[in-house]
């Protein structure tokens, strides 16, 4: 049975090895199956997907479409088309969630997610962290742009970031405010604009006993708000500082 990765680069299990797809075409073609989670995909979206950056003739992308099916039930070692099926007005992809490590990953994250809503912030930490260990670097790293393509990547990146953020939520709910440094100063590097992430340093950095340094914190914050955005901090921000200014926790 096969097995599939995209958080990183698309690759494919084949019972021994993880492999990566090779030809950009083909890794297109299997990112969009994927994504449609076993549903119908028609060949005329797959026309729009593979060459959304420069159409050819249309009889020519039909049997072209072909030949990358083709080309992928062999690479999946379907030779009888039960796995990439072909069904009017399209194909589909049939596989379980467990065999994505996408669907892992959301299936752990709504998992975290509603044991941190039940205050289990222990338990909540751990599995958001197995969730996490499931990346291996940006979605569907090295598969061409389509539509598809951009919005899943897009979608999973916004998951993450919103995983890791609960993970350190649950971290502070045990007063682990010190072990968070580092992963806050790197999530808030690479999402500079992203207010939540200063004030999650902020207040680290306070329970820590580091006033100043929150302070300073805020302060790039708003310099970098100024400059990227042309803005003021948002009142939450500006009165989290001014909460750390008079020593108030709450």
């Amino acid at each position: 049975m096969n097995e599939f990765r995209m958080l990183g680069t698309l690759e494919i299990f084949d019972g021994h090895n993880w492999k990566a797809v090779e030809a950009p075409k083909i890794r297109t073609v299997l990112a969009v199956l994927l994504t449609a989670n076993g549903r119908v995909v028609s060949l005329a979206r797959l026309i729009d997907e593979l060459w959304y950056n420069g159409p050819q003739q249309k009889r020519d992308q039909r049997n072209l479409v072909q030949q990358y099916v083709m080309k992928l039930r062999r690479r999946l070692g379907d030779r009888n088309h039960s796995v990439l099926v072909t069904k009017a007005p399209g194909y589909c992809l049939n596989f379980e969630p467990a065999q994505l490590d996408a669907r892992r990953f959301e299936e752990l994250h709504a998992e975290g997610q509603e044991l941190f809503a039940a205050g289990v912030y222990e338990r909540a930490f751990n599995v958001l962290g197995d969730a996490l260990d499931l990346w291996r670097g940006a979605p569907l790293e090295g598969v061409p742009a389509s539509p598809t393509v951009l919005a899943e990547a897009e979608r999973l990146e916004e998951a993450r970031l919103a995983a890791a953020e609960m993970r350190i939520d649950a971290s502070h709910h045990n007063g682990g405010y010190a072990a968070t440094l580092a992963e806050l100063r790197t999530l808030r590097d690479a999402n500079p604009l992203r207010e939540g992430l200063w004030m999650k340093e902020m207040i680290a950095l306070r329970e820590c006993g580091r006033r100043a340094d929150a302070l300073e914190v805020y302060q790039r914050a708003r310099r970098t708000l100024r400059e990227e955005l042309g803005l003021e901090p948002s009142v939450d921000l500006r009165d989290l500082q001014q909460r750390i200014l008079v020593g108030f926790h709450g």
